[in-house]
C-alpha cells in the first residue's frame, strides 16, 4: 500500500512539475504577433514570404505572418484600402501617396528594380534609346517596376519611353509571346516574368538593366520596384512588432538565397510565383546568388542611395517632390546588413 501511494505521489509531482514547467514556457515566451500581407502572384514574394514563414523565419522574429497572395491589381489596391497596413509595395506609387498625405513609410528594403528592358535576341537595337518610336509592352505603367524603369532609362540617356515610344499594357503571360512574334520590339516584364524571359538567351536578350545602371552609379541597386511600406499609425501601435516584422522580411529574402530553400519554396508556391521550370529555377539561384532580385540592407549608404533615385525622379518629373528621409525613412542601421 505504502509503495502505491509512494507511486501515485511521485506520478502527481512529476504532473505537476511539466504543468509548471510549461507554464513557465509559456510566461517566458511571448505570444506571436499576428501581422497580415498581401503579396502579388507571379512574383518573387510568394516565395520569399510564404516559404520563409514555412520554414519558421518570421516565428523566429515573434511573428505570426499571414499571407494572401492575389492579383497584382489586388495587391495593388491592398495598402491604400488598408487591407494590409504594411508590406513590400509599389515603392514610386507609395512615395506618390505620401506626397498626396497619406501617413506611410520606408521600414526596410525589398525587391530591386527586376525589370530589364528586354528585346529579342536578333532584334537590332544596340542602346535603350534606339526604341524612339517602337512599340513596347507593359505590364502595368502605373506600377513601381515600370515606372522606377522609366526614370532609369530617362537617367541614363534622357530617352522618354513613355513620350518617345508607344507603350502597349499588356498581361504579364502574354508579353513574351507578343516579343516573340514582333507584334512589340521590346517589353518590361512583371519580376518573375523578366526572368523566365532571361532564362531563355537563345530568344531574348538584355537592352538595359536599371538595377545595373544604379549600381554602377551609387553602389547599390534600386529598391523602389517594391520596399516595404507601413502605415505609420501602425508601426506607433506597437514599434517592436513593427521592427521585429521588419527584421523577419529582410531575413526572408537572405533565406532565400540559399539553394535549398529556393527548391522548397517551389516545390509548394513555384505555380503560384510563375516559376515552373528547371530553367527559372536555375535564373532564381543564379540571380539570388549574385544578390541582384531582393536588397534586404537598410544601411544609412544604402537609404542615402535611394533617395538619391528619389531626388533623380523628382528632376525628370516622375515625382512631384521627395518627402525629407529622416521622417519617412524607418529603422535604419538596425535590420542587419
Amino acid at each position: 500500500m505504502a509503495t502505491r501511494r509512494s507511486l501515485l505521489l511521485a506520478g502527481l509531482g512529476s504532473f505537476t512539475a511539466v504543468a509548471a514547467g510549461k507554464a513557465m514556457r509559456a510566461h517566458a515566451e511571448p505570444a506571436l504577433k499576428k501581422v497580415s500581407v498581401i503579396v502579388p502572384q507571379q512574383s518573387a514574394f510568394v516565395l520569399s514570404y510564404l516559404g520563409a514563414r514555412d520554414a519558421g523565419v518570421f516565428s523566429q522574429h515573434g511573428i505570426d505572418l499571414e499571407a494572401d497572395p492575389r492579383p497584382y491589381s489586388g495587391f495593388l489596391a491592398s495598402l491604400p484600402s488598408k487591407a494590409a497596413l504594411v508590406g513590400n509595395y509599389s515603392g514610386l506609387n507609395a512615395i506618390e501617396k505620401i506626397n498626396q498625405g497619406l501617413d506611410w513609410v520606408i521600414i526596410g528594403g525589398g525587391l530591386t528594380l527586376v525589370q530589364d528592358v528586354i528585346v529579342r535576341k536578333d532584334a537590332p537595337f544596340k542602346t535603350v534609346a534606339d526604341l524612339r518610336g517602337k512599340k513596347v509592352g507593359a505590364f502595368s505603367i502605373g506600377a513601381s517596376g515600370f515606372v522606377s524603369a522609366r526614370a532609369a532609362i530617362m537617367d541614363a540617356s534622357g530617352f522618354d519611353v513613355v513620350k518617345d515610344a508607344s507603350v502597349q499594357q499588356v498581361a504579364g503571360p502574354a508579353l513574351n509571346a507578343l516579343l516573340l512574334r514582333g507584334q512589340i520590339d521590346a517589353m518590361i516584364q512583371l519580376s518573375s516574368l523578366t526572368m523566365a524571359a532571361e532564362a531563355q538567351p537563345d530568344k531574348f536578350r538584355v537592352l538595359f538593366s536599371p538595377n545595373a545602371y544604379w549600381k554602377q552609379k551609387t553602389g547599390y541597386p534600386i529598391v523602389w520596384a517594391s520596399p516595404l511600406v507601413a502605415w505609420r499609425s501602425w508601426v506607433d501601435a506597437d514599434r517592436a512588432r513593427a521592427r521585429n516584422f521588419a527584421a523577419a522580411v529582410m531575413e526572408s529574402f537572405r533565406w532565400l538565397r540559399k539553394p535549398g530553400s529556393l527548391d522548397a519554396a517551389v516545390k509548394k508556391y513555384g505555380a503560384m510565383a510563375a516559376v515552373t521550370t528547371p530553367a527559372d529555377v536555375a535564373e532564381y539561384k543564379q540571380w539570388l546568388a549574385a544578390k541582384k532580385i531582393f536588397m534586404p540592407t537598410w544601411t544609412r549608404k544604402a537609404v542615402d542611395a535611394q533617395w538619391k533615385f528619389l531626388s533623380a525622379c523628382q528632376r525628370i518629373g516622375v515625382l512631384s517632390k521627395v518627402p525629407p528621409e529622416d521622417k519617412y525613412a524607418l529603422f535604419v542601421g538596425e535590420l542587419g546588413a
